[in-house]
Formats: structure tokens, C-alpha cells, sequence
């Protein structure tokens, strides 16, 4: 039996750097190590632009097709972004997406290889990672996200057509892998569930633990809450805004800031005119390199969910916040996967989701006890220490790649 060795990786992603939240920070992280590994790794992404519906100015107009960062090689594809989000109009732009790489094989600019990555959130990123592997390569999908069951939580495909549609692709294009990796033992059900029979091992999210590390409490000035990322639909943070109009009400002297951008923050920032809410703010997201002083800029942090979208998707920012040593509060329905890192790290605190009151009860617990925040934010960075490491995740999927290009 012949030996496959991966020197050579082709990582098929939608998102990468320069974009600072989402899945993009997890790409590089994951390009980079096996980099740094000795692998030479071509990246084959889109044109930066999320959390926003247009694409990044130094991109515009054909430049920085094709660059190096940190010794990856990054080819960009051009992309269609949507204006206004819909399931529609994302799967049209995954579609152009995947037009494009598929063109770009055929012509030769980028070539097939032996050992392919591919990440979903797009599904349609995993079938050009197919399209992109040698006869007889090895295709690896990490799932990040189940777009089927987002989009139908998320109401934003109903439980006709559409949504088995998605579930279809999903079910065709996994199983053309010859790995699935997922976040959670609870997504590899949901996969199962949905008629995918291929190989699936849990890869968890991971934590850059030398980056972001604890800082001494902020001096002074008023209790800050802090909730930084992605403001999209899937965030659930309408329970942020009746969160700020709860604490208002009880003239707690507690500051709500709103940090990042995506295609909810206007009607947030309408939402906090139209409330009159004094005590909440909306800023932008702070640039790269700065995540250990950004996040210790909130006293406590917030980590809201839709409920209905909980099963189909990890909030990444829960475990920077735990690295960091800070405590935070999430909705989340008992047994759903928040509820459950609550009771094996006890690091944070939950609260059932659309809940206001008990969301306010359990920040002014936390607001009035430094002793209970200090103690979360401890177990927090213990945990991610011990599970959730960089160097321990990474160096373990690449044992596990070595192992799978072993059985070519």
C-alpha cells in the first residue's frame, strides 16, 4: 500500500485573513500550522470582505489576488457579495464562488492536489475541495457549521424544498469525503441524522492560549459588559437589547457596549435610539493583535444564542473569553451545547434564551461579586489550558491527517 505523504496541502475556504472574526481567524491559524509543520499549503479563498456586504478596499479592483502570510500561499477567487443576506442570496454567492474555483482548476492557476482541506460554513466549498484532489488524493471537510439546519432555525429557509435541498447537497458532498471533522460529538449526530455515512472524528474549536492571555481587572470607571463579534442574525442579539433596557430600568449604572459589525447593526443601532438606551453603545472592532486588551476591556462579556440555531453551531468567542479570564453570560436551553460546557468547565453562567429579567439578574449577580467573576474567569482559563490549546488541537489533527494519508 502506497504512502501519501502531505507535504503538499490545498485548503479550500471561503473566508481568511485580514477578516478578524468568523471562521477566516480559524483558517490562518489552521494554514499556518501546518505551515509551520513543514507542509507547503496554498490557500484558495475569496475576495475579505465579512462581516460586511462589500469587499475590503486594498482588495477592489483585482489587487492582492495572490500573496503570502506567514509562509501560506493565498490565491483569491473573485466573489459576488450580496447586498442584502437571505438564504438565496448566499447560496448565490457560494454558487459564483465555486464557478470561479472550478474555472480556476480547469485553466491550471491553481492545481490539483494529493491532500485537500476544505471548510464549512459553505458546502459548496467542500464540493470544490473534491473537485480539487488528484485521482486517488485524500479530502478532508472540517464543519464548522450545518448550514441546513442555521438556515432552517434561523427561519430563513422554511421545512419544504429549500431545506431539503441543502440537506441533500450536504449529504452528497460529505460523503465524497474521506473525513468529516466537526466541533461536537452533538454535530456529528446531526450529520448522521441527516444520511451522512462517511468517516466523522471531533476536532474542537482551539484557543491560541500564548495570544490571548488574562489581564488584571480594569481600574476604576463604571462596570462595562462587553459583547464583541459578529452582529448577524444567528447571534440572537435582539436578548442583548432587552438586556440594556432591563438593567436601564433598575438604574443599575452598568455600561453595555456592542462591539463589531454585520448586517444587523443597523437595526440595532435603531433599536438603541428608538429605546432611548443611554447605557448601551455600538463600536467597531478593534484591529488585529489586540485581542487580550480588547477582550479585557468587559468586565463581563455576553453570549447570546438563538436558541433555535444552538445545535447547528459552536460561538467560537465563548472560549477566547474563557482564555482570556473573563466571565461571561449565555442563553442557552438546558442540554443544548452551551448549557453543557457550562457544567463541564463552570465557568460562566446561563440563562434561558428571550429572558431578560433572569439575563439582567444574573449580570448584576456577577456585577456585584468581583470574588464569583475572578473565580469564573480562573476555571475558564484552566479549562482551555487543559482542553482546548492550540498546540494540543492542532498537533493532533495533524497526527491525524499524517494517519489518513498513511491509508492512501
Amino acid at each position: 500500500m502506497m504512502r501519501m505523504q502531505p507535504s503538499q496541502v490545498l485548503f479550500v475556504t471561503q473566508y481568511y485573513r485580514p477578516e478578524l472574526i468568523g471562521s477566516a481567524p480559524f483558517s490562518a491559524d489552521l494554514a499556518e500550522w501546518l505551515a509551520g509543520s513543514g507542509r507547503q499549503v496554498t490557500v484558495l479563498t475569496g475576495l475579505p470582505h465579512y462581516p460586511a456586504s462589500e469587499v475590503f478596499p486594498e482588495y477592489r479592483k483585482g489587487r492582492s489576488m495572490r500573496e503570502m502570510f506567514n509562509g501560506v500561499a493565498v490565491e483569491r477567487l473573485g466573489a459576488w457579495i450580496p447586498r442584502r443576506r437571505s438564504a438565496t442570496s448566499r447560496m448565490l454567492g457560494e454558487a459564483w464562488f465555486l464557478m470561479n474555483g472550478a474555472f480556476a482548476l480547469a485553466t491550471g492557476r491553481v492545481a490539483r492536489h494529493a491532500v485537500v482541506l476544505s471548510l464549512c460554513p459553505s458546502i459548496l466549498s467542500v464540493a470544490l475541495g473534491a473537485m480539487a484532489r488528484v485521482r486517488d488524493g485524500r479530502s478532508v471537510a472540517i464543519v464548522h457549521d450545518i448550514q441546513s439546519g442555521l438556515a432552517r432555525g434561523l427561519g430563513m429557509v422554511g421545512g419544504g424544498w429549500l431545506a431539503r435541498l441543502m440537506q441533500s447537497c450536504e449529504r452528497m458532498v460529505l460523503n465524497r469525503a474521506d473525513l468529516v471533522v466537526v466541533l461536537s460529538p452533538e454535530m456529528a449526530d446531526e450529520l448522521r441524522r441527516i444520511g451522512v455515512t462517511a468517516p466523522i472524528e471531533v476536532v474542537p474549536i482551539w484557543v491560541d492560549t500564548d495570544q490571548i492571555r488574562p489581564l488584571p481587572p480594569r481600574a476604576g470607571g463604571s462596570m462595562t459588559v462587553l459583547y464583541s463579534g459578529n452582529l448577524g442574525k444567528k447571534q440572537g442579539l435582539s436578548q442583548v437589547i432587552a438586556l440594556a433596557e432591563a438593567l436601564q430600568a433598575r438604574r443599575s449604572g452598568i455600561r453595555i457596549v456592542l462591539r463589531g459589525n454585520g448586517n444587523q447593526a443597523d437595526s440595532i443601532r435603531t433599536e438603541i435610539a428608538e429605546r432611548r438606551l443611554a447605557n448601551t453603545s455600538l463600536e467597531p472592532l478593534l484591529p488585529d493583535g489586540g485581542l487580550s486588551e480588547g477582550l479585557a476591556a468587559g468586565d463581563i462579556h455576553l453570549v447570546p444564542q438563538d436558541p433555535d440555531a444552538a445545535s447547528f453551531a459552536v460561538p467560537s468567542k465563548a472560549f477566547n473569553i474563557m482564555a482570556a479570564g473573563r466571565p461571561f453570560v449565555a442563553t442557552a436551553h438546558p442540554g443544548s451545547l452551551l448549557w453543557r460546557l457550562r457544567h463541564r468547565s463552570g465557568a460562566f453562567l446561563c440563562v434561558p434564551p428571550n429572558d431578560a429579567e433572569a439575563f439582567a439578574d444574573a449580570v448584576l449577580q456577577l456585577a456585584g461579586d468581583a470574588g464569583l467573576r475572578a473565580e469564573l474567569g480562573e476555571r475558564g482559563r484552566l479549562f482551555v489550558e487543559r482542553h482546548l490549546a492550540k498546540q494540543k488541537v492542532l498537533g493532533d489533527f495533524v497526527t491525524r491527517l499524517d494517519a489518513l494519508c498513511a491509508r492512501a
